[in-house]
């Protein structure tokens, strides 16, 4: 199971850079599509991020040793706004092409908000690892996972 949590990590980190990079040189355009592609593999990373988390909670595990994941996490949520520029919704891709609604992007302030607010509960977990409290990184994994939640219910298709 740590295997895959490090190599799940290691993705998660490779598309969150690409998210940065892309950031920083607007000059790089990519196509819709492999922006959505990217992002979809970013969730699932986050997702497969989670449940090892999940996992190692409910085995009674050192919680220390998802400190790395929970931080790609935080990472992940300070990238999140970028994975989504204008062009990627559904009205400019092909039926079927992305999960997002269109209230991404007509409701952009909420939006960035809650990826925010989803980096900083995911940091908190970091440090919950990071102070192998295993206690408090359970609860605060509950807040992490309600965030996720809570953004797919208003975002998500």
């Amino acid at each position: 199971m740590r295997t895959v949590m490090i190599i799940a990590t290691v993705g998660l980190l490779c598309a969150t850079g690409a998210a940065g990079a892309q950031d920083a040189s607007p000059s790089v355009t990519l196509p819709a599509q492999d922006v959505v592609a990217g992002r979809r593999a970013a969730m699932n990373l986050s997702g497969a991020a989670m449940s090892g988390m999940k996992a190692t909670i409910d085995a009674g595990g050192s919680v220390r040793s998802q400190a790395f994941a929970a931080g790609g996490l935080a990472r992940w949520g300070r990238a999140v706004p970028g994975m989504f520029p204008s062009g990627t919704g559904p009205g400019d891709l092909p039926e079927g092409a992305t999960g997002a609604k269109a209230e991404i992007w007509s409701n952009r302030a909420d939006f960035d908000a809650r990826a925010a607010a989803f980096a900083a509960e995911a940091q908190k977990l970091g440090e919950l690892a990071r102070a192998d409290d295993a206690a408090g990184f359970a609860a605060q994994w509950a807040v992490v996972r309600a965030s996720c939640q809570a953004c797919h219910d208003s975002y998500k298709n």
